[in-house]
């Protein structure tokens, strides 16, 4: 009689074990497809960014939470600006709030509605266009694909159009580590990392090639035009004194040298 009570009383903890486990799973089932849930609510509302009812295409990117702050002055624009965005697949999304950063080579998006800053994709991203840089309305930056030294891979950067012609002239807006600096908060002292912008250039041919360049000399002028030295030499007698330096000047170079060079090199 003790050995069957026992048995009946093993029988009863292992069928009591094994609802317990069937419950358990069942709320861990429950609980994976709320976090889920949770995680592809999270990833589609910033994908769309916009009202659903709304036609406008979609701006997809993350929330950018650095964990130190981005130094302000590697900011292109320090201040958010209005801008249009020009997606790959040819559709435009107008008038949003973005900010360039020339260190990270990335943009952002202030999202209206909850006030926070998104960094966009930029595999979706043609150009973008500010609508208004300190007066003037004719910035436009143009993801360009290109091979950044001889050491690294092609990849995508942002470049502001500087003139669009038969050679186009664009401008990356690089920085790089200088220095260290102490700076005093009111909290106490802290080492500041400090950058200095270092532009680089690109000549875009009419067959996409792209040559870079961190500085119009003579000498890289000779390999953009090989046999066209004399040209060039007396262009710069006339055009232009001492180094080639704003931007202005360069512009007028490149519109010389679509006169002098082969377009379709």
């Amino acid at each position: 009689m003790i050995l069957l009570t026992d048995l009946l009383l093993f029988q009863y903890n292992r069928n009591r074990n094994e609802s317990m486990k069937a419950v358990i799973i069942v709320v861990q089932i429950i609980l994976l497809g709320i976090t889920s849930r949770t995680v592809f609510c999270q990833k589609e509302c910033w994908r769309y960014g916009i009202d659903e009812t709304s036609t406008e295409p979609y701006l997809s990117g993350e929330l950018f939470t650095p964990a130190f702050p981005v130094d302000i002055t590697t900011y292109f624009n320090k201040d958010w600006l209005p801008g249009d965005i020009f997606l790959e697949d040819g559709r435009i999304i107008r008038n949003k709030r973005i900010k360039y950063n020339g260190l990270l080579d990335e943009l952002f998006w202030l999202e209206s509605e909850s006030n926070q800053t998104v960094k966009l994709d930029k595999e979706a991203i043609r150009q973008f266009h500010f609508l208004n840089y300190s007066g003037d309305t004719s910035v436009y930056f143009r993801k360009l694909n290109v091979k950044r030294n001889i050491l690294a891979d092609s990849g995508e950067i942002f470049c502001q159009e500087l003139y669009h012609g038969d050679l186009s002239l664009f401008v990356l807006h690089n920085f790089y580590f200088d220095r260290k600096e102490t700076v005093r908060t009111n909290k106490g002292y802290f080492l500041k990392d400090i950058y200095k912008e270092e532009p680089v250039y690109y000549i875009r041919y009419l067959n996409n090639k792209t040559v870079g360049f961190k500085s119009f000399n003579r000498k890289s002028l000779y390999a953009i035009a090989p046999g066209k030295k004399d040209l060039i030499k007396k262009f710069l007698k006339e055009n232009i004194t001492g180094k080639i330096q704003s931007n202005q000047e360069i512009i007028i170079l490149i519109q010389f040298l679509s006169s002098v060079v082969d377009l379709q090199d």
